[in-house]
């Protein structure tokens, strides 16, 4: 950095306000990542101020990390020393809500709960279902690219994700996409930011599609071996049915999710109008009993409670956590042949979108939980898929790259992250190879 921190923040005061910048020990304590605390905590309230900062920032090579509520920044490579943390969190408007359309224009800084309350007064809501949803915030959700059970349903965030304004490391503010559905001439330049993690830019606005609230809304659990589980997937897969998520359970993540762990369970999850609802219980429960198992439904809170146990899985604390893709036919073998390896007595917990093709295995932090990540690599590999460790302790990303494998495109990559963010001040250090 070419500048101390004082004449920085000196800087920054005189652009942004007093209000809007602190290197005070606990401001700074509240922004650590991966163990480092920044030297200054910059929290501006206009898309405005954000460019200003960067720009600050930039003239003074100063590194900056965006910050959200903080669900997800165990998720990436441990970052490099950063100068500034960028608190979008006073960032959090509704810019325009388009109920006829389907769609809304926010801040990047709200959080989703937030947001789902002012859309549910037209009986409308966004299809997402990260982790943590009651304090994860827009931004940090497209950031981060962290999709649910519900992605096959609803589609991913890459695909809700229809227009966004981002500020550029040099200051400079774009705008990519727009306010409607087709809306794309060339390149769809939403698709390049969404997941990037504030290595190209800093999102301050995003435009979502919405959808209607759901009539209602049901679980089916069904219990017993995986082998029948497995078929039973299979069959509901190529049924008439459109359940809004299908996700299978090991014993191991069954006893941490506070569920029966005596035996795998299969969770079909279905929603839209009341009738439709009825039936996929009534057929689901139907095909279940064909195959011997046993199972039962339930709606209301024990339906909440249980997803919301589901997507905060991939991001609980204290553990390593590996997401494993693979083609969606491939999931019951992919589940077999992870419980099948014996690494130092671990069986780790499973959860697995049947309809997705993704895994999420979950164990202690500790080093034979560690040692699935390079099994995991070489059977995503093979299968044409990938894995990557999602979170981790800070000790543990320190000696790897969490992304797994170095991308085809890794170079291509390079080269954009050089065209945007030059002088690689953007969460340096956190993306593939330290990108």
């Amino acid at each position: 950095m070419k500048l101390d921190v004082d004449q920085l923040a000196q800087k920054l005061t005189a652009e942004l306000g007093g209000h809007a910048v602190s290197s005070d020990a606990s401001m700074r304590a509240a922004h650590i990542i991966d163990g480092r605390q920044p030297a200054l905590v910059c929290a501006p309230q206009a898309e405005k101020q954000v460019a200003a900062a960067l720009r600050l920032c930039a003239e003074a090579e100063a590194t900056v990390a965006p910050c959200g509520a903080g669900t997800a920044i165990s998720v990436g490579n441990a970052v490099l020393p950063v100068d500034v943390a960028l608190d979008l969190n006073r960032l959090h408007r509704v810019v325009e809500h388009d109920p006829a359309n389907l769609t809304a224009t926010v801040e990047a800084g709200i959080t989703l709960t937030r947001l789902q309350e002012l859309l549910a007064q037209q009986k409308q809501f966004a299809p997402f279902d990260p982790p943590h949803a009651e304090r994860a915030t827009i931004g940090g959700i497209v950031a981060t690219n962290l999709n649910g059970p519900r992605r096959s349903h609803y589609g991913s965030v890459r695909d809700l994700i229809i227009g966004m304004k981002v500020i550029l490391a040099s200051g400079t503010s774009i705008k990519a996409g727009g306010k409607v559905v087709k809306n794309v001439a060339g390149y769809d330049m939403c698709k390049l930011f969404v997941g990037s993690l504030g290595t190209l830019g800093i999102i301050t606005q995003v435009t979502l599609r919405a959808s209607p609230v759901p009539e209602a809304a049901a679980t089916l659990i069904v219990s017993g071996t995986a082998a029948r589980l497995a078929d039973l997937t299979h069959a509901i897969g190529h049924s008439p049915l459109l359940p809004a998520a299908v996700v299978i359970l090991n014993p191991s993540a069954c006893g941490q999710l506070n569920f029966d762990d005596a035996d795998w369970n299969l969770a079909v999850r279905s929603e839209g109008f009341a009738e439709t609802v009825g039936r996929h219980m009534r057929d689901a429960k139907a095909m279940a009993e064909r195959f011997g198992l046993t199972a039962e439904s339930f709606e209301d809170h024990l339906h909440r409670q249980f997803w919301a146990g589901i997507e905060n899985f991939p991001l609980s604390s204290g553990r390593l956590v590996f997401r494993l893709m693979v083609p969606r036919a491939t999931t019951a073998d992919a589940i077999r042949t992870i419980e099948s390896w014996q690494v130092d007595g671990l069986r780790p917990a499973i959860v697995a979108d049947a309809m997705a093709g993704t895994l999420w295995i979950a164990g202690p932090a500790s080093a034979a939980a560690a040692n699935l990540f390079p099994k995991l690599i070489a059977y995503g590999h093979e299968r044409r898929g990938h894995a990557v460790m999602l979170a981790a302790p800070f000790e543990f990303k320190q000696s790897v790259d969490v992304w797994g494998s170095p991308p085809p495109a890794l170079e291509l990559m390079r080269k954009i992250k050089k065209q945007f963010d030059p002088h690689g001040l953007l969460n340096p250090g956190r993306y593939v190879v330290g990108i």
